[in-house]
């Protein structure tokens, strides 16, 4: 055997351990020893799971889209992009941003084009590029950075693991532990560097009060003054109540275009996606074919397009719970997602997707997080449902969700449904309130009251949301 290890070089102590153990123990010993200490491929993960194509497409059309982004873009290594069109596309772009070029869509093809190595990658460049036309003047681009970066980061992570993986095997094979020292010292100087920060630049100034006026915003509808895309909405309600209908109700209304509590035709149809962690298919299938067949006669009614229903409505139904919590639910939910691309996804109830206990604030977190990942990234907006607490004797029932107080800071918008007056008693109240149980973050046009209609399985109750609606011009 040969080779020392030095003390305080920076080597982790379980290496050292092994490195020893080759040295004085068998041979059998000295394998248990590294096998412990290798890492876990399985864990680790494929190495495709570090990329994100559409971030990276993301970030290139906010940089054509928002030339103040484009030194943030410009600062990115060439590496950071995994699709080799898409690094021709960043590289052209780091050019004519230093250049007096105009950096438009065509300029940037045109550049772009010129570094590929074959006919068929320049068609391929030119198509990417002109894809992105229309598109990133509205895109969170702070977010598609920071996750390029990390998957970036990732991936050279995963490298190093893969190399020290390698060298551990290659000083078993050669009986010869200076192997594995060199291994390990290169390893620990790579993940050191991995962490090393960089000298700010103007790139990573902060946005200016003039910058922040400067921008145009307009509101992204899915039912004018009631929902837009990337709110989150979240209702709760006594049991018996009829949350669930409200929700299937908002599904189907959006996916036909129609308002939900006015039945008139306000919007395109739309894409939508329900993620159920409670009820079963033939449950589900009860609920929705009711309601599939009021908002079709509701179109015929006011001389509107029935949706495709087999496309705009999509179902995951998993009434042993959806654990968001874990690495592959949260996979499979997001294919779901990145195949269906809704605009309104319904999802719950709340405790049902997280493997732990929601009344935990950590737990809580994991999951809105998880939830806010998705929203952001594929532009939807959401309506999760959440059960309430039992109330006690003597006290007036509350509407907030059960579990974490995360839960009340978390939505734009939270109603809860509780039956109205004179009807505390009844099993399925026929008249209910819509009470908001936190302030919204902007007004917005919700009925204080809902009632069973012939138009709609909630109707709108209140009298002065209907005058409402006729000053704004909706009836």
């Amino acid at each position: 055997m040969r080779g020392a290890v030095a003390a305080g070089n920076g080597v982790p102590e379980p290496w050292r351990t092994a490195v020893q153990r080759l040295r004085r123990g068998s041979a059998t010993q000295e394998r248990v020893a590294c096998r412990a200490c290798a890492p876990d491929r399985r864990a680790v993960g494929p190495v495709s799971d570090f990329s994100d194509p559409a971030a990276e497409t993301a970030v290139l059309a906010a940089a054509l889209a928002q030339k103040q982004v484009v030194p943030a873009v410009v600062a990115l290594e060439s590496s950071v992009f995994t699709v080799p069109t898409l690094r021709l596309v960043h590289d052209a772009i780091k050019q004519l941003a230093s250049g007096s070029d105009p950096l438009d869509h065509a300029t940037v093809a045109r550049r772009a084009s010129q570094g590929a190595v074959s006919r068929e990658q320049a068609t391929a460049v030119d198509r990417s590029v002109m894809d992105l036309i229309g598109k990133g003047d509205d895109y969170a681009v702070s977010f598609y950075l920071d996750r390029l970066t990390s998957l970036h980061t990732a991936r050279q992570a995963h490298a190093t693991v893969q190399r020290l993986g390698q060298m551990v095997n290659e000083s078993l094979r050669l009986d010869d532990p200076t192997v594995l020292e060199q291994g390990v010292a290169r390893a620990v100087e790579d993940l050191q560097a991995l962490g090393v920060g960089h000298e700010p630049t103007e790139a990573d100034r902060p946005m200016s009060l003039n910058e922040l006026l400067d921008k145009k915003f307009e509101h992204r509808w899915l039912i004018p003054d009631l929902l837009e895309v990337t709110d989150r909405l979240v209702i709760t309600g006594f049991e018996g109540t009829g949350k669930s209908y409200l929700v299937a109700q908002l599904v189907m209304c959006i996916a036909a275009g129609l308002h939900p509590f006015l039945g008139v035709p306000v919007a395109d149809h739309a894409q939508v996606l329900v993620i159920d962690a409670e009820n079963s298919e033939r449950q589900t299938a009860r609920r929705y074919r009711h309601i599939r067949d009021i908002i079709e006669k509701q179109c015929a009614k006011v001389g509107s397009a029935v949706p495709d229903w087999g496309e705009k409505v999509r179902f995951v139904i998993r009434p042993e719970g959806i654990a968001l919590n874990e690495s592959r639910v949260i996979r499979s939910i997001e294919r779901a997602i990145a195949a269906t691309q809704p605009q309104f996804v319904a999802m719950g109830p709340l405790y049902r997707l997280h493997r732990l206990d929601t009344r935990d604030e950590q737990a809580a977190k994991e999951l809105t997080d998880a939830i806010d990942r998705l929203r952001v990234k594929y532009q939807f907006a959401v309506v999760a449902e959440a059960h309430v607490a039992h109330g006690q004797a003597g006290a007036q029932r509350a509407l907030r969700p059960t579990g974490s107080s995360l839960f009340l800071r978390w939505p734009e918008f939270g109603y809860g449904l509780r039956p109205a007056l004179g009807q505390e008693k009844e099993e399925h109240p026929s008249r209910v309130e819509l009470a908001p149980w936190r302030g919204g973050r902007e007004d917005r046009m919700w009925p204080r009251t809902l009632q069973h209609s012939i138009t709609m399985p909630w109707g709108n109750g209140d009298p002065d949301y209907y005058q409402e609606a006729k000053r704004r011009g909706y009836v």
